[in-house]
């Protein structure tokens, strides 16, 4: 994954034509895998972070210095549940909000015996009557807040891996989308190029990479087919459980 770096963005724009072509047809995908690989090679992530969740880094994978695509694989689809997801959200933040009103409106009406019992703990203290009730009140609504907290991050992150691409893909900052009104699907793709790659040490080979490309395609009160997204990088070529960028 890459780190940002601002100041380069100006780069980007001056060496945008910089590959060379070495393919004799060319196809729809070149456009968006020469800003990939441009990018990349001068460290543009102001850029990258536009089309793209993966780069391939300079100084651990090299430089492309000229590709030509050899294959492009058949799409596939895979439905999201957005709406699903924004349901569960919504609900367990109602749920959060309502055990938040309830613990506040403890604490207000039972503060000064709260405190005393949270002294006791940290001196090792054994309470009695009315402040050991409370003691063990709010032990259990600090337990529940633990749980509440593990329930609702939970959530997010379930929504935020299924959104976080499907985001990118359909961000418009003139037309913004509410994704948890949507569903749709989840298109992926796999492009094949020969690249030649210099690589850290100097020297240049070719690599057969495969990019995987991902877009979502969403349909609520209207259809919405957002851009082609670079979601991972592979040698193909390289031995299996090599890490890819």
């Amino acid at each position: 994954m890459f780190r940002t770096k601002r100041g380069a963005g100006a780069l980007l724009a001056a060496s945008l034509a910089v590959l060379p072509v070495m393919a004799c047809s060319d196809r729809p995908e070149r456009p968006i895998l020469n800003q990939f690989f441009t990018a990349s090679r001068i460290r543009d992530n102001t850029s990258l972070q536009n089309f793209a969740v993966v780069s391939f880094d300079p100084r651990t994978d090299g430089t492309v210095a000229s590709f030509g695509i050899t294959s492009v694989g058949p799409e596939q689809r895979r439905p999201l549940a957005l709406k699903v997801l924004g349901k569960a959200i919504d609900e367990v933040k109602a749920e959060d909000d309502a055990f938040t009103k309830r613990k506040v409106e403890y604490q207000n009406a039972n503060l000064e015996t709260i405190r005393r019992a949270l002294k006791a703990e940290r001196e090792n203290e054994k309470l009695k009557g009315k402040d050991a009730e409370v003691q063990a009140a709010w032990t259990k609504i600090r337990e529940e807040n633990t749980q509440m907290q593990k329930k609702v991050a939970a959530a997010r992150k379930k929504y935020a891996s299924e959104g976080a691409i499907i985001e990118l893909s359909v961000y418009d900052p003139r037309n913004p989308i509410d994704l948890k009104k949507y569903d749709g699907d989840l298109v992926t793709k796999e492009v094949t190029v020969a690249a030649s790659v210099k690589l850290p040490n100097g020297e240049t080979v070719q690599k057969p990479l495969v990019i995987t490309m991902q877009r979502a395609v969403l349909k609520g009160d209207r259809e919405v087919t957002g851009k082609w997204i670079i979601t991972g990088v592979k040698d193909s070529a390289a031995p299996a459980g090599t890490k890819a960028s």
